[in-house]
């Protein structure tokens, strides 16, 4: 159930029978102040009020994964720990636009995005891919030099 108020400040229980996608505001208190009224839980669920703020959110939360990418890619791990966290950063950032805000982004953004994180994805895994196939190589002339 959720509550609806209209500009003369009058409350309203309104039930959908469908399921419903909205955006949650966030507020550093938790707690909105509409005139005189205090309001905890905002869930937007206006597509063309809740774009410009996913968008934008989501934008800050890929540029900042596009960034902690090209550091993990570019790092000098022998391991291949650094590879396998990017592949498990973007498949997180995927699941998260996926289920969480997809119904708000236009189709356009969601393949940009979608496009760079496949790049990188595939990055990811041929380098991981190399350095297997280097400690396996290595291994393997270990193993015949005794």
């Amino acid at each position: 159930m959720y509550q609806v108020v209209n500009q003369k400040k009058k409350f309203k229980n309104v039930e959908f029978s469908e399921e419903i996608y909205g955006f949650p505001m966030a507020s550093s208190k938790k707690v909105f102040t509409i005139g005189k009224y205090q309001v905890k839980n905002i869930v937007i669920i206006n597509t063309k009020l809740a774009h410009p703020l996913i968008s934008k959110k989501v934008s800050k939360e890929y540029q900042k994964l596009v960034t902690t990418l090209m550091e993990l890619l570019t790092s000098d791990d022998d391991t291949g720990e650094s590879f396998r966290e990017a592949l498990n950063r973007i498949e997180k950032f995927r699941q998260e636009i996926k289920n969480k805000y997809r119904h708000f982004l236009k189709q356009k953004e969601l393949e940009e995005m979608a496009k760079q994180l496949k790049i990188f994805q595939r990055e990811a895994n041929m380098r991981f891919i190399e350095l297997q196939n280097a400690y396996y190589e290595n291994t393997l002339q270990q193993g015949k030099g005794k």
